[in-house]
């Protein structure tokens, strides 16, 4: 079995590069890990053979509690309130339409403060950073317990 974890965003967006700042934290950890700026076939390449698939991406709601996260797991319904024009919803039903929906796939999604240009995070996502990709990390060794390092490779 294989898993990746996917980082959604764009870091020249501010909070927006949560996902991609998570996915860095994980492949640190030896986990394979991609990011992506959420084009729908784009994220499909990058669950391509993979049986978990852990997405992370920010997420704007009104209110918002920045730096609170939501976990979802299909078949439930993913939110449309991605951070992007096209994005996750899209790729699943892109994946079930052409038959390459990953056997699990679990989403992450990050309320975000700031999405305007410039680079970091705001001190509320930051500092969420460090607990959700501890929960990332969780997520893929119980799916794969006993194991120290997994990869798509």
């Amino acid at each position: 079995m294989t898993a990746v974890v996917i980082g959604v965003g764009n870091e020249f967006r501010r909070d927006d590069g949560i996902g991609p700042a998570v996915a860095r934290a994980v492949a640190e950890s030896g986990v394979h890990a991609e990011i992506s700026d959420g084009d729908p076939a784009r994220l499909l390449e990058a669950w391509d053979g993979a049986d978990l698939v852990v997405i992370v991406d920010a997420i704007r709601c009104t209110p918002a509690v920045p730096g609170r996260w939501h976990r979802t797991t299909l078949p439930h319904s993913i939110p449309a309130a991605s951070s992007h024009g096209l994005g996750v919803p899209e790729a699943v039903e892109l994946a079930e339409a052409l038959d390459r929906r990953p056997e699990h796939l679990v989403i992450y999604a990050v309320e975000v403060a700031d999405v305007g240009f410039g680079i970091g995070l705001s001190p509320a996502v930051a500092a969420a950073a460090a607990t959700l990709t501890s929960a990332v990390l969780t997520e893929v060794a119980e799916e794969f317990p006993g194991t120290d390092k997994i990869s798509n490779s």
